[in-house]
């Protein structure tokens, strides 16, 4: 088994430290999640690979070509991170982006294969790299009060009534998910259409989220990314607990949201 360098053991410590965060919330039922890291500018020499090459049951985007992620397997539980290579493997994409090879990892099964959402990962981590960003990280998880506003008739059919929910409950949801969520209509999960949409989202959006499905985030490491969800569901829960006691809440106006934002520079 290849031996990791320390740079990429403490990513992959991360991701299991995200992993029973998302457990331990009820965000991550049976298989549902996925935690895909970008490795490649420091994982090293790859050295002589052993492993079959397998196919990807849909064309990666080029600029992926020879890039190397850890990512979740097809199936495996967000719970079972806590063993990062027995529910996740470190892959290397071939030159044609069409196809892989593990470079460790992938204990769960012999015919271990990434998430079938790895495609959306791979695409939105390719358009931020190409954007500039730092962003070498994703999250996608099933955060119980984003999910249930997601439900909502009128607040889930605008991604700037949906972000002026969560921020005007809390200056810190304002604070740490400045660029807002964006919100992506229901599309079947794994598809081309919900990819696409999630990247062009989360380019001008911290947080995607897939309306009656789960969330997105991205971040410079897995801890980022599931910041970004965890501060935007508390605005959702805070919401929804108003509404559950019985009242609309006030919330911050969008007076003092402005000077917030004015203060500390968002």
């Amino acid at each position: 088994m290849t031996q990791l360098n320390d740079a990429v053991k403490n990513e992959i410590a991360k991701v299991s430290e995200v992993s029973q965060y998302l457990w331990q919330r009820e965000w991550a039922e049976r298989n549902g999640g996925n935690i895909s890291v970008d490795l490649t500018d420091i994982y090293g020499d790859v050295g002589e690979v052993n492993s079959p090459e397998k196919a990807l049951p849909l064309q990666l985007p080029m600029e992926s070509a020879g890039r190397i992620y850890y990512v979740k397997g097809t199936g495996q539980r967000i719970r079972e991170l806590r063993d990062p290579d027995y529910a996740g493997c470190i892959l290397r994409i071939n030159d044609q982006a069409n196809g892989y090879r593990i470079l460790w990892g992938g204990k769960a099964s012999d015919n271990f294969a990434p998430t079938s959402e790895f495609i959306s990962h791979i695409k939105i981590l390719v358009a931020k790299r190409q954007a500039g960003s730092d962003h070498k990280s994703v999250v996608h998880t099933h955060p119980l009060e984003l999910i249930a506003l997601s439900h909502h008739p009128d607040i889930s059919k605008s991604s700037e009534l949906f972000t002026y929910t969560c921020w005007k409950m809390l200056p810190e949801v304002r604070a740490f998910v400045p660029r807002g969520v964006g919100m992506i209509p229901y599309c079947l999960p794994s598809s081309e259409e919900l990819a696409d949409g999630t990247t062009a989202s989360l380019l001008v959006n911290d947080v995607a989220v897939w309306e009656k499905h789960g969330a997105t985030a991205s971040g410079a490491d897995v801890l980022q990314a599931f910041d970004f969800i965890d501060v935007a569901n508390k605005g959702a829960k805070l919401y929804l607990m108003c509404t559950s006691a019985g009242y609309e809440p006030e919330g911050v106006t969008k007076e003092n949201m402005e000077i917030l934002k004015q203060e500390f520079n968002l």
